[in-house]
């Protein structure tokens, strides 16, 4: 079995740490009035969470919980916006916690998108601060979230599994960018056009949101097969690596 390497861990580790200090930080400037709307966009988002298809050629997963994280980086606090981050990445990975390097995986997980949605909401705040209309702040937190999410995976496989992180990024936005530009629109249009975010807006979301879900595990599949009866050939399984990560790309 071929073991992490030392520098892969650290920047695993700094990932967490990441995360774990900007929900510390945004936990202690808890503000919130309205529960029942946390409440229901938190039960929302962990059921788009669990609505995951298998990405072709990268090893991980993409659930279709995205418009939920930038409605909730937009019209919530930092405390609740990142608690529910933190627990969308924990659902999302909460198959593959009955091992210890899944665990790992698993709190990668939550970390990352712990720190996209940090990033959605500073760039939401700042396009907001110098007077961009609302649609291009959504656009921008969107943007934000593409970015981080993306630039921390592609970074874990090149360094857990070799591949070339220009590559491993672009493959990944070429697959993923369509999803996070709709989801950036969706996003607008429930915060902007609607004003206000509530939990019933975020509910009719749901069937929109597992339709994507559907087309995606559709389109997905043929490629899905081939690529399990490739790693199902002895000849690539001796020359696969037994340490490689396992991610979550929301």
């Amino acid at each position: 079995m071929q073991k992490v390497s030392l520098i892969t861990k650290i920047f695993i580790a700094a990932v967490v740490v990441t995360g774990i200090a900007m929900l510390v930080n945004g936990m202690l400037h808890w503000k919130y009035s309205r529960p029942v709307e946390l409440l229901g966009l938190m039960i929302m988002t962990v059921i788009a969470s669990r609505l995951k298809v298998k990405l072709p050629g990268i090893n991980g997963t993409m659930s279709v919980n995205v418009p939920y994280l930038l409605i909730v980086a937009i019209r919530l606090g930092a405390g609740e916006a990142l608690a529910i981050a933190a627990l969308a990445g924990l659902v999302q990975s909460i198959s593959a916690l009955k091992k210890r390097e899944t665990f790992v995986q698993a709190l990668f997980s939550s970390a990352a998108v712990t720190n996209s949605v940090a990033a959605a909401i500073l760039a939401f705040n700042s396009a907001s601060s110098h007077g961009w209309l609302g649609p291009l702040s959504v656009s921008a937190a969107g943007a934000a979230f593409f970015l981080a999410n993306t630039i921390q995976i592609a970074l874990v496989l090149w360094l857990a599994e070799g591949k070339k992180p220009l590559d491993a990024w672009r493959g990944m936005a070429q697959l993923s960018a369509p999803y996070y530009l709709l989801s950036a629109e969706v996003a607008a249009v429930v915060c902007m056009a609607v004003q206000f975010a509530t939990w019933a807006e975020g509910l009719a979301l749901l069937p929109i949101m597992y339709s994507i879900y559907a087309s995606y595990k559709l389109y997905f599949a043929v490629p899905a097969a081939a690529e399990r009866l490739q790693e199902a050939n002895p000849i690539h399984q001796a020359g696969a690596s037994a340490g490689s990560a396992s991610v979550a790309i929301h």
